[in-house]
């Protein structure tokens, strides 16, 4: 139960949402050529007898006439069958495509994406977005109709079933009659046949959920690889590398085989059970065929109306592995949203609970004390103001939380009292390791806005941070994180700030990788050419500290001293 309610959690807001109504119209398209499906599927039940009565009676003509309209029948249920699975596959993309971006919106949205590492976020968000929700839609919905076809079949084929056995007589008692006894037969046995599936294959759905979690860690783990491909060819680092992806990949094929032997168990049940059920309805109809209550065509349409009540009534049976792989696709999903929903409740305490940051301008903080997630106290009640335009160094051990100081600032770290303001929402913080889209030198550039076709303002950014060997390569669509040097990357994010012209500029460890005068030129340059922004900046350089109106001091946990002039 708790499965179906954490279902109607994802699905409900597409499906009772304006969205999905065109998504519905085809759905219900889906579903009546389905049920028609099943009316033909009658038809060619009443064709079984006569085809067969014409055979046992030798009769050519009316055997002739009987295959060409088997014909018929064939290509009205392939044209059925093709029209519905594309139609199928027609809800199924606007499913995914809605899911998918509400998904990417909430992941992106409020930095989830970002506050989930931080906290205990659950794994591969990529793979829940990309693969699971893929998943979802197309097992829903192969079930959804399956179901809906199963239904309707039982519910046509009972009463065939019902009528064809209501004056048979018992198996070994020739005088006991039971009305609609191969209806009960089928009941019965698929009733045995569902406790018995369950037993074997109860256990799947835990498979399922580690076989999921297990390949996406493999894949996560090979994209870390990729990245850090320089850092780790330098260490030549490749072995240790390759022993951890082994050793990734032997808990896939652990858990693969623990899922074939399941699997095994279950296939010799529902096979085995198959088998059987073949062979029932042709042993449950001799007697009437002894006694000429049927003819030898009224026997292939006892076992077809019979295999098709049997089926119908078995599928939860044959459908068990998808269930499982449905139930374990359900819960990772849920488990995704419950872990957003507690990063927005973050976020909205935060919101509600603000003071008012009367009396402060500029880039400033009140009382402001900052946590690690666990709970960890890393700075209390730092007091800080740096007017518009100006600009301040902020100094201290490693370790300390100056980084984290920033990213408080910059209004994306969520774990801190007190109160902060930034001048205006256009803030750029750049890292000590910046972010290079895989995208053009003019994207990197830009990022994150669009990019613009007036090629003088990033081709003058690279020239005045030193990468005029660039200027060529403005619009080649590379990964330039991989293409450039630690030094380089640091220089392009600084041409980023230049491209940009942002009112508030927080540099973390931003020129750290440069030499002494190439790292104070970079930075005098960027005072010379943003005059109007305010510049913070953390930086082990002593030598920038000219550079700055002021320097603070960030030295012990209790922090309430002000900045001090440069």
């Amino acid at each position: 139960m708790s499965i179906l309610k954490q279902f109607a959690v994802i699905a409900r807001p597409y499906w009772f949402s304006r969205a999905s109504t065109i998504t519905w119209l085809i759905l219900i398209a889906t579903v009546t050529l389905s049920l028609l499906l099943v009316q033909v599927m009658v038809k060619l039940n009443l064709w079984n007898k006569q085809f067969f009565d014409a055979l046992a009676a030798l009769d050519g003509p009316v055997v002739y006439q009987l295959l060409m309209e088997f014909i018929g029948l064939v290509a009205i249920i392939v044209v059925m069958k093709v029209y519905a699975k594309w139609l199928q596959q027609w809800v199924e993309i606007r499913w995914r495509t809605w899911l998918t971006e509400r998904f990417v919106t909430r992941w992106l949205g409020g930095r989830n994406f970002y506050h989930l590492t931080l906290t205990e976020e659950p794994d591969n968000p990529d793979q829940r977005i990309a693969e699971d929700i893929k998943l979802l839609t197309t097992d829903t919905l192969e079930l959804f109709l399956g179901l809906i076809k199963s239904i309707a079949t039982l519910t046509a084929f009972s009463v065939i079933l019902w009528n064809l056995s209501s004056d048979f007589l018992l198996p070994l008692f020739d005088d006991v009659k039971i009305s609609g006894y191969l209806l009960w037969l089928a009941v019965i046995y698929s009733i045995l046949g569902a406790g018995v599936t369950h037993f074997f294959g109860r256990k799947l759905h835990r498979l399922f959920y580690q076989q999921q979690k297990r390949e996406a860690h493999f894949r996560a783990r090979l994209l870390r690889c990729r990245d850090s491909a320089e850092q780790i060819a330098l260490m030549n680092g490749q072995m240790r590398e390759k022993e951890q992806l082994d050793a990734r990949f032997s808990d896939i094929t652990t858990n693969w085989k623990a899922l074939m032997g399941r699997e095994k168990k279950l296939g010799m049940v529902v096979n085995t059970y198959h088998q059987i059920a073949a062979m029932v309805p042709y042993f449950a109809a001799i007697p009437a065929l002894m006694a000429k209550a049927i003819t030898v065509g009224g026997l292939f349409q006892v076992r077809m109306a019979f295999m098709k009540v049997y089926s119908s009534l078995s599928w939860f049976i044959f459908r068990y592995d998808d269930l499982t792989r449905w139930s374990a696709t359900v819960v990772r999903l849920a488990q995704f949203i419950d872990a957003m929903d507690e990063c927005e409740a973050l976020a909205k305490q935060k919101d509600d609970t603000a003071a008012a940051t009367s009396g402060m301008t500029g880039l400033a903080c009140q009382q402001l004390s900052i946590q690690r997630p666990d709970g960890h106290q890393l700075l209390t009640n730092v007091n800080l103001q740096v007017d518009i335009g100006g600009s301040i160094l902020i100094r201290g051990a490693s370790g300390l939380g100056k980084s984290t100081f920033l990213r408080t600032l910059a209004g994306i770290w969520p774990f801190y009292q007190g109160n902060y303001q930034q001048p205006s929402i256009n803030t750029l913080l750049l890292p000590q390791k910046p972010y290079l889209p895989q995208s053009t030198l003019r994207e990197c550039l830009s990022y994150p806005l669009v990019p613009t076709n007036e090629d003088e303002i990033y081709l003058a950014a690279l020239d005045h941070v030193g990468l005029s060997s660039l200027k060529s390569k403005l619009d080649v669509d590379t990964e330039w994180q991989l293409k450039l040097s630690g030094g380089e990357q640091q220089k392009l994010a600084l041409a980023r700030a230049l491209v940009l012209q942002p009112d508030t500029l927080i540099l973390d460890e931003s020129t750290s990788n440069l030499d002494e005068p190439t790292a104070h030129a970079l930075i005098a340059k960027l005072r010379t050419l943003l005059p109007y922004s305010t510049v913070m900046m953390v930086s082990h350089q002593s030598h920038l500290v000219e550079l700055f109106e002021s320097v603070f001091e960030l030295n012990t946990p209790i922090q309430t001293n002000s900045p001090a002039p440069a």
